[in-house]
């Protein structure tokens, strides 16, 4: 810039660049250089503190550093040395700023180029936005020279830098662009991307998915004849993981079939991720993809993230921190050393409600209805977990936002009144300050997004390790509504399974500490509350978003002694995977085997220690495959939801039940439910999984069929699941009877298909064949029909639990759940037997009474 300057007849004051000329009648007189004033001893300054305070273009909004981001800047400038560290400061406490700060400190001690990486586009464009304002030089292109002559921050996001054609190069390539220091904010948002990038997802209309399905399909029919069928036929919802010892075995042959591939969109981006590491990926197929992923992500095969002098992981103060390390193969004792304030005050303001807290029989309707009239004035945004959650907002959305609007539509609600959104599937990396989000509604558990995740659910379903994930997406989600510790919002969790999880004492333990103060604050509310309606709700809400100073003053003084954790948390068995992964890369196959069986041996839940044992088998038939399926047995034995080992899995039958079915409802109740609510939470849950929809998965249906039972106090099982073979569920009731059941909840005819009643005929078979003729075995169908095709030949004494059948069940238990809770039940076995009575659920009533005969005339 040049300025002009008048001060007398013949004097002229001329400014360029940091020199001030002085001029007489057009002779230089004297030159100032502003440049070399205040320097000292003329060192330049690397603290990002004092970087900051002598930035000589900022805007005003940034005349101060908060507190919580100085205290995060000097510690991070005492241990910037360290090759890996992680930053943890609550959503909307100035990350940003301290991460360009940072990357500025490194430019000038020269530990250059420098990236900063954002979850994506919409992001990175903020970032460069705000460091436009703070006064730091920034820039998207990697081809900028202030970038490569460490002038510049190069703000991109996490795509572009971690994909098969990165401009900063892959595997052999080595380092196209070098990268002294990389800050990578928002890691655990941006972690979602890196597993798509190191993962080949095949769709079945792909050329490779029915050559894959080919070379693989006999492994997956001997683990489970009927779900390799509904595979081929192409059901959605069914899947199957390939055993290890089959993909190992044919590991050229599938080498051979991608590289063949390996030009198509659909691969090229990601094959040349993994090409190298396929022998230590695992293989889901399903019937509408294929999936193909790592144990752990190979981050080495990106030179220039590996080689970084510097890495520095900028995430919310969140639950989990396991992930950093298997995904980015982050350093574990940066985990436990993680940087954070020293208070956690700066939190943004929340009201967090759980409705079925305040009251069960609180219902999504009049949830809906209330939150109806607070979107004619406020922006309310609902997340759920998948597109098949969406249904039941659809009547009162006023935009639906799914991965290709998702920019759009977010950046409407910054700028305007929309009303009600719903955004799909969408936890993380997206910021809704102030306006943008005053009522924030998470509805149901988080689901898996991927095949892989979903067969671990499976395997690990209600294990800490699942727990802590569920609530670690539940936090990310919850902490999209306030991005500054002077934003509001109203949190509404909705959901069975989501209200029993925060309900549980185990559950909101992994919460975070300044969360977890919150959400004792508003449980506080609602035993205030308890008992009342949607009216007590919405009238509290209006505190909080009408600025009521009671709420104001107890909000902030929840926060104001909470201090964030000076550890991060780590799974010790996720470390250990890291460290058989990488030890295994190298081909020490033995080596990498005694790391994962020191993990088998301290896991403590059973579960767990059978997911681990799967990945110790896998290990071990690289060099010992006839232990590896000893390893599989045990494994099995300990948990059914794993792979079956290459001998089968011998079935054990249910004991012939006695006259017992009080005794053990009362053994239940006692022994699964520490309180009486805890038990309608979780019938509430049955409740929700217990619909005949094509939509709803089978696995989740006949799951919650088997736990009914289970309530009643029989002993099930489901032998299909557990042993390859056999009907969806089986009961053993008492006086040595047993139910053969088949569940049908996906079907969409309009009668019972001749397919599926054989289908019930062979479970009859299955079971003679196991039991013999003596115990007597009624074969019962749960389908939304009654009516059976006219070819149908149904099994003698077959019965039918269709739609109407299903929902009096469910009001039977839900009224039999509630009995259960009255004052001195569970001490009278009396009072208990007649409530089973009363609502025909007693071994010798619940035929009769929740069942029906099949018919032929729709009538």
């Amino acid at each position: 810039m040049r300025v002009w300057v008048l001060i007398a007849p013949l004097i002229m004051l001329q400014a360029k660049n940091g020199t001030l000329s002085i001029e007489n009648a057009g002779a230089q007189i004297m030159t100032v250089d502003f440049s070399n004033l205040a320097r000292g001893s003329g060192e330049v300054i690397t603290e990002p503190r004092k970087i900051f305070t002598t930035l000589p273009s900022k805007d005003k909004k940034f005349s101060y550093l908060r507190d919580v981001q100085g205290q995060v800047l000097e510690r991070w400038y005492e241990r910037r040395k360290e090759k890996d560290l992680i930053i943890k400061m609550n959503t909307g406490s100035g990350k940003t700023t301290v991460g360009l700060l940072i990357l500025q400190s490194s430019l000038r001690e020269k530990i250059s180029p420098v990236v900063y990486v954002a979850p994506d586009r919409f992001l990175a464009d903020q970032v460069l936005n705000e460091a436009t304002l703070l006064g730091v030089e920034a820039t998207n292109n990697e081809d900028d020279p202030g970038f490569t002559a460490g002038r510049k921050v190069l703000v991109t996001y996490v795509h572009k830098l971690l994909n098969g054609r990165s401009r900063f190069g892959v595997g052999e390539e080595g380092r196209k662009i070098e990268i002294g220091t990389l800050l990578i904010d928002d890691a655990h948002a941006c972690l979602e991307t890196t597993r798509d990038q190191f993962k080949i997802t095949i769709p079945s209309n792909h050329l490779a998915y029915s050559k894959i399905l080919d070379l693989f399909y006999d492994s997956l029919y001997d683990q489970s004849p009927r779900a390799a069928l509904d595979i081929r036929s192409g059901d959605p919802f069914s899947y199957q993981e390939v055993p290890f010892w089959v993909w190992q075995q044919k590991n050229e042959e599938l080498v051979k079939i991608l590289h063949e591939h390996k030009s198509d969109d659909s691969i090229k981006f990601n094959f040349p991720l993994i090409a190298d590491v396929l022998q230590l990926c695992r293989y889901v197929i399903g019937g509408s993809e294929i999936e193909i992923a790592p144990t752990c992500i190979p981050i080495d095969v990106i030179p220039s993230f590996a080689y970084a002098q510097r890495r520095i992981y900028m995430t919310a103060t969140l639950s989990d921190d396991s992930v950093l390390v298997t995904e980015f193969n982050a350093d574990p004792e940066a985990i436990h050393k993680v940087i954070t304030p020293k208070t956690a005050d700066d939190l943004g303001e929340r009201m967090i409600l759980v409705p079925q807290e305040v009251n069960p029989d609180i219902q999504l309707p009049s949830i809906k209805g209330m939150l109806q009239g607070f979107a004619k004035k406020y922006n309310v945004v609902v997340i759920v977990p998948s597109l098949r959650a969406v249904t039941q907002w659809k009547d009162i959305s006023d935009q639906i936002l799914i991965a290709q609007n998702m920019t759009a539509g977010v950046r409407r609600l910054r700028d305007e009144h929309v009303g009600l959104s719903v955004l799909v599937n969408k936890y993380d990396g997206i910021d809704l300050p102030d306006g943008a989000c005053r009522i924030l509604v998470i509805d149901g558990l988080p689901e898996a997004r991927s095949l892989i995740q979903r067969t671990d659910t499976a395997a690990l379903d209600e294990t800490e390790v699942t727990l802590r994930r569920q609530i670690q997406r539940i936090e990310q989600g919850m902490g999209r509504g306030v991005r500054s510790n002077d934003d509001h919002c109203v949190v509404l969790l909705v959901g069975a399974g989501l209200s029993r999880r925060l309900h549980s004492a185990k559950g909101r333990k992994k919460f975070t500490p300044a969360t977890k103060a919150q959400l004792d604050l508003s449980a506080e509310l609602a035993q205030q509350l308890e008992g009342g309606g949607v009216a007590d709700l919405e009238n509290v809400i209006s505190k909080c978003l009408d600025r009521d100073p009671g709420w104001i003053e107890a909000s902030k003084r929840a926060l104001v002694d909470v201090e964030p954790p000076s550890e991060g948390r780590l799974e010790p068995s996720a470390v250990a995977l890291r460290q058989a992964f990488n030890t295994a890369l190298v081909g020490q196959f033995p080596k990498a085997a005694e790391i994962i069986q020191k993990a088998v041996n301290c896991a403590e839940e059973a579960r767990l220690k059978a997911w681990l044992k799967v990945r110790l088998a896998e290990l071990k038939n690289f060099y010992d495959p006839s232990t590896a399926q000893e390893i599989l047995l045990s494994a099995h034995k300990q948990n059914r939801q794993v792979t079956r080992p290459l001998r089968g899995v011998g079935y054990q039958k249910l004991s012939i039940a006695t006259d017992a079915q009080v005794s053990k409802v009362i053994q239940y109740r006692q022994e699964s439910f520490l309180e009486h609510n805890d038990l309608l939470l979780w019938v509430n849950e049955l409740k929700a999984d217990l619909r005949y929809s094509p939509e709803h998965p089978n696995q989740r249906f006949e799951r919650a069929v088997a736990d009914i039972g289970r309530l009643l106090g029989f002993a099930t099982q489901r032998p299909e699941i557990d042993f390859g073979q056999g009907p969806d569920g089986l009961w053993a009731l008492d006086g040595g009877r047993f139910l053969v059941l088949e569940c049908k909840n996906r079907s969409e005819a309009d009668v019972i298909a001749k397919g599926e009643v054989d289908q019930l005929s062979g479970s009859m078979n299955w079971f003679v064949d196991r039991y013999g003729e003596v115990p007597e075995a009624i074969p019962v169908m749960a389908h939304p029909k009654y009516v059976l095709d006219k070819q149908a030949s149904p099994p003698e004494g077959m019965r039918i639990i269709s739609e109407k059948q299903l929902k009096d069940l469910i009001d039977a238990l839900t009224k039999f759940a509630e009995s259960l809770g009255a004052p001195g039940m569970l001490e009278n076995p009396k009072r208990v037997h007649e409530a089973l009575h009363d609502h025909g659920l007693s071994s010798t009533e619940f035929i009769r009474t929740h069942t029906r005969d099949p018919s032929r005339k729709g009538i």
